[in-house]
């Protein structure tokens, strides 16, 4: 009775989380960003960008639309280290959702999955967790969502504590370097 409750209760953070996610995305489908941080006001641009980099780097549709604005924001007068650590922050906790998905939702696997969960688990286990750091930035370093890396390590069991720091360091990383790359091109044109 009591693992049926459990496992009831993660199927319902599972469903919370995944309508959390569908509902921003809705939103930011009819709102477009840039009405967003016009109404907020030019002096609320780093809570705009930290909204956005939470919800919009969870998915390759709402991606699109977080570097689009993240670029546009770039070129005004915006500290670009600032816009690094806050977006960064951002992209770093919407990941961390999905982990915690991941791992909420491993208990949710059917039976006839299970064993691929236990695979999985067993692969990660045998490779050098340095390795998976490496990994984990240097996938961090490319604009694709780590929302999927971020559910199969929590999936294989992968700790949290070891997530964190090259995810935060590579999202980083990439943000200024899209930021100077940005105002660079535009300042050639």
């Amino acid at each position: 009775m009591n693992n049926t409750s459990g496992r009831y209760n993660n199927i319902i953070i599972f469903v919370l989380i995944a309508l959390f996610i569908i509902t921003w995305s809705i939103f930011l489908h009819y709102y477009p960003p840039k009405l967003i941080v016009s109404t907020l006001g030019i002096n609320n641009t780093y809570l705009a960008i930290f909204l956005l980099s939470l919800i919009g780097g969870v998915s390759t549709f709402t991606s699109t639309t977080f570097y689009t604005v993240l670029i546009t924001i770039a070129l005004s007068e915006v500290n670009p280290v600032w816009l690094g650590l806050i977006a960064s922050l951002g992209l770093t906790l919407g990941d961390l959702l999905f982990y915690y998905m991941g791992r909420k939702g491993k208990q949710c696997v059917p039976g006839k999955y299970e064993a691929k969960v236990i695979k999985l688990a067993a692969k990660l286990e045998q490779i050098n967790d340095k390795l998976i750091i490496l990994i984990i930035f240097l996938y961090s370093l490319t604009p694709l969502p780590s929302d999927i890396l971020a559910i199969g390590l929590a999936f294989g069991g992968f700790p949290v504590k070891k997530l964190i720091p090259p995810l935060f360091v590579g999202n980083f990383v990439l943000i200024v370097l899209l930021v100077e790359f940005s105002r660079l091109g535009y300042g050639i044109l």
